[in-house]
């Protein structure tokens, strides 16, 4: 285990989601190790950059725009777990929201291994329904998970995520999907 600060590994991630979100297949791989093991939902594992760069570019070339919307973060060990709802608009103006479940591991302040946990069969066919209460934010011991925004903050108060959208690595919800703004 690597001798780190707690939660530099959750930053990590974040960032990385943020590479996701502007759609940024080249700086969403500078994230993982050589030697890196990628996989998206029942997806063929990726074990190079090249193949996750070109998981990626697929995936993100099929929607218009994605958010995370981040619920819980866990670090334990060289091991971060996050639990989210994932929105993403299709290039038909539509959108879904699904949720997922990400394990990450890292080798030192890299990522080594992502799992991605979700049916994203909808986001492809939009006759396959998602139950209302399909969602990381249902009520728990009888209270709704507030939705802390992680994401949208990374953009507007993160220096890093600040930097890139102003230099051209803006999230794509900010133009397409919901146009957010980043103010």
């Amino acid at each position: 285990m690597a001798d780190r600060i707690p939660g530099v590994m959750a930053d990590t991630c974040i960032r990385l989601f943020g590479r996701g979100e502007a759609m940024d297949s080249e700086g969403f791989i500078s994230f993982f190790t050589d030697t890196p093991m990628y996989q998206f939902a029942n997806g063929e594992p990726c074990l190079t950059k090249d193949a996750i760069f070109d998981s990626v570019e697929a995936f993100f070339s099929a929607v218009e725009a994605l958010y995370h919307d981040i619920c819980n973060v866990w670090e334990d060990g060289d091991v971060v777990f996050v639990e989210m709802d994932v929105t993403y608009w299709r290039h038909d103006g539509s959108s879904i929201t699904l949720p997922c479940s990400d394990i990450f591991r890292f080798n030192g302040n890299q990522i080594e291994e992502l799992r991605i946990y979700m049916d994203a069969n909808p986001v492809g066919n939009p006759s396959l329904e998602v139950g209302s209460k399909a969602s990381v934010f249902t009520m728990s011991r009888g209270k709704r998970a507030v939705q802390p925004d992680i994401m949208r903050r990374y953009f507007t108060e993160h220096s890093e995520g600040v930097y890139r959208a102003a230099n051209g690595y803006a999230p794509k919800w900010s133009s397409a999907g919901p146009r957010w703004p980043l103010a």
